[in-house]
Protein backbone atom coordinates (compact mmCIF):
# COMPACT_ATOMS: atom_id res chain seq x y z
CA UNK A 1 0.00 0.00 0.00
CA UNK A 2 1.39 3.79 -0.80
CA UNK A 3 0.63 6.56 2.06
CA UNK A 4 -1.14 9.53 0.17
CA UNK A 5 -0.39 12.84 1.21
CA UNK A 6 -2.54 15.66 1.94
CA UNK A 7 -1.84 17.58 -1.05
CA UNK A 8 -2.41 14.72 -3.42
CA UNK A 9 -5.99 14.67 -1.62
CA UNK A 10 -6.43 18.42 -2.10
CA UNK A 11 -5.73 18.97 -5.28
CA UNK A 12 -7.93 16.21 -6.91
CA UNK A 13 -10.82 18.77 -5.64
CA UNK A 14 -10.24 22.09 -7.41
CA UNK A 15 -8.75 23.42 -9.94
CA UNK A 16 -5.01 22.93 -10.98
CA UNK A 17 -2.14 21.65 -13.62
CA UNK A 18 -2.41 18.19 -11.15
CA UNK A 19 -5.98 17.41 -10.71
CA UNK A 20 -6.38 14.46 -12.90
CA UNK A 21 -3.01 12.97 -12.00
CA UNK A 22 -4.26 13.28 -8.28
CA UNK A 23 -7.55 12.04 -9.04
CA UNK A 24 -6.70 9.04 -10.44
CA UNK A 25 -4.10 8.25 -7.77
CA UNK A 26 -6.99 8.84 -4.67
CA UNK A 27 -9.28 6.49 -7.05
CA UNK A 28 -6.90 3.90 -6.97
CA UNK A 29 -6.96 3.67 -2.95
CA UNK A 30 -3.84 4.27 -0.43
CA UNK A 31 -3.43 4.72 3.04
CA UNK A 32 -4.05 8.24 4.89
CA UNK A 33 -4.09 10.11 8.17
CA UNK A 34 -6.62 11.67 9.82
CA UNK A 35 -4.60 14.68 9.92
CA UNK A 36 -4.22 14.37 6.08
CA UNK A 37 -7.81 14.79 6.08
CA UNK A 38 -7.89 18.24 8.29
CA UNK A 39 -4.74 19.10 5.87
CA UNK A 40 -6.88 18.76 2.75
CA UNK A 41 -9.60 20.35 3.70
CA UNK A 42 -7.61 23.57 4.81
CA UNK A 43 -6.28 23.67 1.63
CA UNK A 44 -9.57 23.18 -0.54
CA UNK A 45 -11.40 25.53 1.23
CA UNK A 46 -8.14 28.29 1.12
CA UNK A 47 -7.97 27.54 -2.91
CA UNK A 48 -12.26 27.29 -3.45
CA UNK A 49 -13.06 29.54 -1.07
CA UNK A 50 -15.91 27.60 -0.42
CA UNK A 51 -16.65 25.51 2.93
CA UNK A 52 -19.26 23.64 1.32
CA UNK A 53 -17.06 22.91 -1.65
CA UNK A 54 -14.39 21.50 1.16
CA UNK A 55 -16.97 19.61 3.25
CA UNK A 56 -17.99 17.92 0.71
CA UNK A 57 -14.80 16.72 -1.14
CA UNK A 58 -13.40 15.57 2.48
CA UNK A 59 -16.94 13.76 3.28
CA UNK A 60 -16.91 11.87 -0.60
CA UNK A 61 -13.21 10.42 0.83
CA UNK A 62 -14.62 8.39 3.69
CA UNK A 63 -16.43 6.80 1.07
CA UNK A 64 -13.90 5.68 -1.37
CA UNK A 65 -11.34 3.07 -1.02
CA UNK A 66 -8.90 5.05 1.36
CA UNK A 67 -7.84 3.00 4.49
CA UNK A 68 -8.36 6.28 7.00
CA UNK A 69 -5.73 5.80 9.81
CA UNK A 70 -6.65 7.81 13.11
CA UNK A 71 -3.96 9.46 15.10
CA UNK A 72 -3.90 9.15 18.93
CA UNK A 73 -1.62 9.41 21.54
CA UNK A 74 1.02 6.28 21.26
CA UNK A 75 1.52 7.73 17.33
CA UNK A 76 2.04 11.13 19.00
CA UNK A 77 4.68 9.36 21.57
CA UNK A 78 6.16 7.59 18.66
CA UNK A 79 6.76 11.03 16.61
CA UNK A 80 8.16 12.81 19.36
CA UNK A 81 11.10 9.75 19.80
CA UNK A 82 11.91 9.86 16.09
CA UNK A 83 11.60 13.73 15.97
CA UNK A 84 15.36 14.23 16.67
CA UNK A 85 16.44 11.63 13.81
CA UNK A 86 14.04 13.12 11.61
CA UNK A 87 14.75 17.47 12.32
CA UNK A 88 14.22 18.01 8.65
CA UNK A 89 10.86 16.77 8.68
CA UNK A 90 7.96 19.44 9.92
CA UNK A 91 6.05 17.42 12.89
CA UNK A 92 3.10 17.47 10.78
CA UNK A 93 4.91 15.68 8.29
CA UNK A 94 6.90 13.63 10.68
CA UNK A 95 3.49 12.26 11.98
CA UNK A 96 2.44 10.97 8.69
CA UNK A 97 5.50 9.79 8.31
CA UNK A 98 5.27 7.45 11.32
CA UNK A 99 2.23 6.21 10.08
CA UNK A 100 3.72 5.35 6.70
CA UNK A 101 6.26 3.68 8.55
CA UNK A 102 3.70 1.89 10.61
CA UNK A 103 1.56 0.41 7.77
CA UNK A 104 4.24 -0.75 5.94
CA UNK A 105 3.88 1.61 2.68
CA UNK A 106 5.95 1.21 -0.03
CA UNK A 107 5.70 4.72 -1.21
CA UNK A 108 4.79 8.02 -0.34
CA UNK A 109 2.99 10.19 -3.20
CA UNK A 110 3.05 13.48 -2.43
CA UNK A 111 4.63 16.50 -4.31
CA UNK A 112 5.85 17.79 -0.68
CA UNK A 113 9.72 17.83 -1.08
CA UNK A 114 10.45 17.23 2.53
CA UNK A 115 9.86 13.55 2.11
CA UNK A 116 12.54 12.89 -0.41
CA UNK A 117 15.52 10.54 0.83
CA UNK A 118 14.06 9.14 3.55
CA UNK A 119 13.62 5.21 4.09
CA UNK A 120 10.20 5.08 2.26
CA UNK A 121 10.69 6.38 -1.44
CA UNK A 122 8.47 9.43 -2.16
CA UNK A 123 7.03 9.80 -5.47
CA UNK A 124 4.94 12.16 -7.59
CA UNK A 125 1.87 11.42 -9.38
Amino acid sequence: MNFIDANILAYAFYDNENREKCIKIVKGGGIVDSLCLIEAFNIIELQTKNRKIAVESIMSLMKINLEIVDINVNVVFETLKKSERYSKLKFLDLIHYVIALNCECREIISYDKDFNNLEIKKIEP
